[in-house]
């Protein structure tokens, strides 16, 4: 969509209305930024706002607090045409109420594709960190043995020594709540424990996506890492996944996390060339 660069942008809360005109933006625009987060239950609140040009939709911004005082941005969507710095000076501003008035001190925003950063920096965000993509195309697995852990699929009454594993594993920006993991229990092809004598020592979920599948979070307690745990997740996760017939598997992680790289690379993932910018800024 061309518009003109004095065409006023008008920004007002997102409605049921606007899902067809948002998925839309989703499905044509060059930059979409958009996570596994169903968007649409969002629909009417404050935080999921969309701009407007003549009443058209042109941008749309969804900002979810999960856990701790780090909201992140779950979708964001803008016309080709309209200007980046533009939309942000209108969008992001009537976030800052509702998001301070649910516990959030900053806002966060993954760039996968570059596409949004330097106009983030512009407006006062810093890297927050910075995030590499690894990726396995074989099935090679390493021998992978955790003395007396037990690996189960995760159940409801997992989910709240879950929540303190997480809170411990991750620093704030990466916390889930208890919501979010039930979400996942759900949801994704695999959620798995490990569990020693009634402790839970660690977690994996990994989904299926367009291009075979991704593993999204393999956390271990402090206290147990260095006895295998995470492998022996990780080869379950490949495990489950490989069943679905899934050749290609991704995963991402800090990029100044070399203790996780280094069993990624033991398990045969390799590093795409892309990085990904996580950006926050005070609200």
């Amino acid at each position: 969509m061309r518009t003109s660069p004095d065409a006023p942008l008008e920004v007002r809360p997102a409605v049921p209305a606007d899902e067809p005109a948002i998925r839309h933006l989703l499905e044509h625009t060059l930059n979409p930024s958009l996570y596994s987060w169903p968007w649409r239950e969002h629909l009417g609140q404050e935080t999921f706002q969309v701009a407007l040009i003549c009443g058209r939709p042109v941008g749309a911004l969804l900002a979810f607090l999960d856990a701790g005082p780090v909201a992140w941005v779950q979708l964001a969507a803008l016309a080709s045409g309209v200007g980046v710095g533009p939309w942000l000076d209108r969008i992001l501003p009537p976030l800052v109420r509702p998001l301070r008035r649910l516990g959030g001190r900053v806002l966060a925003w993954m760039d996968v594709d570059g596409w949004v950063g330097p106009a983030l920096q512009a407006r006062g965000f810093w890297p927050l960190s910075r995030l590499v993509t690894m990726v396995k195309q074989n099935r090679y697995l390493p021998a992978v043995e955790a003395a007396g852990v037990e690996l189960r699929r995760a159940e409801a009454a997992d989910l709240p020594r879950l929540v303190r594993l997480d809170h411990a594993a991750f620093s704030p920006p990466w916390w889930f709540s208890v919501e979010a993991l039930d979400r996942l229990r759900r949801e994704s092809l695999c959620f798995w424990v490990a569990e020693q004598e009634g402790r839970c020592l660690g977690y994996v979920e990994a989904r299926l996506v367009e291009y075979g599948a991704h593993i999204g979070r393999l956390a271990v307690a402090p206290r147990a890492q260095g006895q295998r745990i995470g492998g022996a997740l990780l080869a379950e996760a490949l495990a489950q996944v490989w069943a679905q017939g899934v050749e290609r598997v991704t995963l991402n992680t800090q990029e100044g996390n070399r203790a996780s790289q280094r069993l990624y690379d033991h398990f045969g993932f390799y590093l795409l060339g892309r990085r990904v910018v996580a950006w926050g800024r005070w609200l």
